[in-house]
């Protein structure tokens, strides 16, 4: 038989962002693999799995693996556990390898010292108990390494990837009443994304482009500050916001293909998988060159220095105005894409696996 693996599910019924994507996504490459190459079983804090395991079932297209509560896992007899979400949440014995997408609490820390611990200890955990760490770029390494001291033999980059339905199907653009084109924003609005520039940028849009021209935000507004205690900033006067919440796969899809521009002006990543897909989608890609961004976007994107509105301003208009620029940012974007399906990234994941358990096994025999 190949590897049994035990994967941490405790945020999988609840994670619609990013990394609840590239969980479900691995999950669903390794379920279509050979069984006697890997088979994944989910591992959830819940007691009464009977029950509570159809709320995680549910999130999942694919054939649904077994479902055991944590106290199980001694007797389940894993080849190794995978701690997917930003650290180890719990300390088993075994062969532990967790994915530490990016430093960002270690980078940025919350002002509260009881908050900056809190989100910093499940990565310190980590680095002190896993076997492996596997991060989503080669600057996401570097962080680590820097931060936690980690030499770079425990560190593995595995870039994320792109689901083959967005490339695949032609997707029906989104549009908005009364306006000619839209920019479109996705993401959790808190400082690191950026929003402020993009709000700023909007509104130094000459007109008749600002007036014409939608904002779009799949993602929600907040009244509150977030951890870091900046207020969500509000349009400048004559910017059209829309703010959509969070969107199914579907819309979402059609809100890249519609969109003249997506921008993405964040502060920092581990990796920026949102400029993924929207090339994914035909969208052209304005993105600002700070963190993993590059490593992501690649030469299919136009890059600004992060924070710059002007810059940014300057950007958005060359790409509505030029449209042979519009034409270039969408076929190589499209290429870009297509080279780094979602296939890729369950693979090498799995040979990380296969690797770190081989070695475990090798030093269990000396």
């Amino acid at each position: 038989m190949g590897l049994h693996i035990g994967v941490d599910a405790w945020n999988l019924a609840d994670d619609r962002r990013g990394i609840g994507r590239y969980v479900r996504m691995i999950l669903g490459r390794w379920a279509q693999f050979d069984r006697r190459r890997v088979r994944a079983t989910l591992v959830i804090p819940e007691r009464f799995t009977w029950f509570e395991k159809r709320r995680y079932l549910k999130t999942l297209d694919f054939e649904p693996p077994a479902v055991r509560h944590r106290e199980s896992v001694a007797r389940c007899g894993f080849d190794a556990l995978w701690f997917p979400w930003n650290g180890l949440s719990w300390s088993p014995s075994g062969v532990k390898i967790a994915t530490v997408h990016d430093g960002f609490f270690f980078a940025w820390p919350p002002p509260d010292p009881a908050i900056a611990a809190r989100e910093q200890s499940p990565v310190r955990t980590a680095a002190r108990e896993a076997s492996q760490i596997i991060t989503d770029s080669h600057f996401s390494k570097a962080e680590l390494m820097r931060y936690l001291g980690l030499p770079s033999e425990r560190i593995d980059v595995v870039h994320l990837g792109v689901d083959p339905v967005m490339l695949a199907q032609r997707h029906e653009p989104a549009s908005f009443e009364g306006a000619s084109r839209y920019v479109l924003f996705v993401g959790e609005l808190e400082s690191r994304k950026g929003i402020d520039t993009l709000l700023e940028a909007a509104g130094q849009l000459p007109e008749p482009l600002r007036s014409d021209t939608v904002i779009a935000i799949a993602g929600h507004l907040s009244e509150r500050p977030d951890l870091h205690g900046h207020p969500i900033p509000q349009p400048p006067p004559g910017v059209r916001l829309e703010v959509l919440g969070h969107v199914s796969d579907a819309k979402l899809r059609s809100l890249y293909a519609g969109a003249a521009a997506f921008v993405f002006p964040s502060r920092y990543e581990g990796f920026g998988l949102p400029v993924l897909e929207a090339m994914a989608c035909g969208a052209p890609v304005i993105a600002s060159d700070a963190a993993s961004i590059p490593e992501a976007g690649g030469e299919a994107a136009l890059y600004f220095p992060v924070g710059d509105a002007r810059a940014l301003a300057a950007a958005i208009e060359r790409v509505f105005n030029d449209n042979a620029l519009a034409a270039r940012l969408r076929e190589a974007g499209l290429k870009r894409a297509a080279a780094m399906p979602w296939d890729t990234t369950a693979e090498q994941t799995l040979e990380i696996f296969e690797r770190v358990v081989a070695e475990a096994k090798s030093k269990s025999r000396r």
